[in-house]
């Protein structure tokens, strides 16, 4: 995947709790999604730089925000390639 070829890409994210407090983030788009965090305000955060992290492994720089909550388990991010999103600012 290169970021020349990749468009922007829809990462369904299900949240789960343990009973000992931790929320659990995976993701059956983003294969290697796994991050947990106490505080549910810090899971989102996590869940951004995992997504950034990933994408980079395979050498693409991508924005990452968080869509309008999905229905079900799934809340969908959406993952930008930078180039995408700099040339669309610069036609505006």
């Amino acid at each position: 995947m290169t970021a020349a070829t990749m468009k922007a890409k829809i990462v369904r994210v299900k949240i789960e709790a343990d009973k000992s407090g931790l929320y659990f983030a995976t993701s059956r788009d983003l294969k290697g999604l796994l991050v947990a965090e106490r505080r549910r305000e810090d899971l989102n955060q996590a869940i951004a730089d995992a997504i950034i992290a990933l994408y980079a492994a395979c050498g693409v720089r991508v924005i990452v925000t968080m869509a309008e909550y999905g229905d079900g388990d799934d809340c969908p991010w959406v993952a930008v390639p930078a180039e995408i999103a700099r040339a669309a600012l610069a036609q505006q």
